[in-house]
């Protein structure tokens, strides 16, 4: 049973349409990679999932989610902020810009409780200690009193991790949440997201660039390019036999020990027209 159903999502400014047609769907504890080039459309498809568009950015098409009466893109915002951290939560790329600066990471985790109203006040603070020490944070009740600044880029990540979690949403979406972080912090936290959501039962679409990283992570991949999804299907299979001409060229070019008839590392040269 589908818990996110997307259908013919276009993404445009007055001028020019940022993502075209897509259209696809997450079961209940699927976990669904998205994956393409920088300025192919995957946080911008995220973004108007999520009801997140800038200003002078609009979505049309259909975007459903399980428990949810109507379509998310003709919700006023005020409908769609009940469900925005409730039944849907997002982990952003970079958490010093997502998370307050000026408040302790435990309140900021408590509130997002709070603001749904799915625990009382006391009950948010007891309840952020423990998805803090779910998320594998050190001694749970002093990193619930630290600023953010006070925290590694890791644990700052676990800490949104944290908030996206608190109100056990049906979907969470991660926009490439381990960019900025080493490889060894990145192994641990991509473990632990596959960790919790499976545990949770938790619908993930999870957005990157890394081919291994969705690899390892997910059960299909839907693959974009110049705003559409130009592949989909099961992994390991699409990786193993990509038949699409972008796949294809998307796995030679992350192959570093391959190269080309110049002796030079391998390009993609499918632009759309084949």
């Amino acid at each position: 049973m589908s818990v996110l159903s997307v259908a013919e999502l276009t993404v445009s400014t007055a001028h020019r349409a940022l993502v075209r047609g897509v259209s696809f769907e997450v079961a209940r504890g699927e976990r669904v990679g998205l994956i393409g080039e920088s300025g192919s459309g995957k946080t911008m498809t995220a973004a108007a999932v999520m009801g997140l568009l800038p200003e002078g950015v609009r979505a049309t098409g259909s975007v459903r989610l399980s428990g949810v009466d109507g379509d998310l893109l003709r919700l006023r915002e005020r409908e769609l902020a009940r469900v925005r951290g409730r039944r849907m939560a997002m982990v952003f790329q970079e958490p010093m810009t997502a998370l307050n600066p000026a408040m302790r990471v435990g309140r900021q985790v408590a509130e997002a409780m709070t603001l749904h109203r799915t625990r009382t006040r006391r009950a948010a603070k007891a309840a952020a200690v423990e998805l803090l020490d779910q998320v594998r944070l050190p001694d749970p009740e002093i990193t619930a009193r630290a600023y953010p600044h006070e925290l590694s880029g890791g644990q700052r990540q676990r800490v949104l991790l944290a908030m996206a979690l608190a109100n056990d949403p049906e979907v969470l979406i991660c926009d490439e949440p381990t960019t900025a972080l080493d490889v060894t912090v990145q192994a641990k936290l991509l473990k632990l997201i596959r960790a919790v959501t499976e545990e949770r039962g938790t619908a993930l679409l999870f957005i990157t660039h890394d081919l291994a990283v969705v690899a390892d992570m997910c059960e299909r991949v839907l693959v974009m390019h110049g705003g559409r999804v130009v592949d989909a299907g099961p992994l390991p299979g699409l990786f193993t036999s990509p038949r699409h001409p972008y796949t294809q060229g998307l796995l030679a070019a992350s192959d570093l020990e391959k190269l080309d008839e110049h002796g030079k590392l391998r390009t993609i040269t499918w632009n759309g027209d084949d």
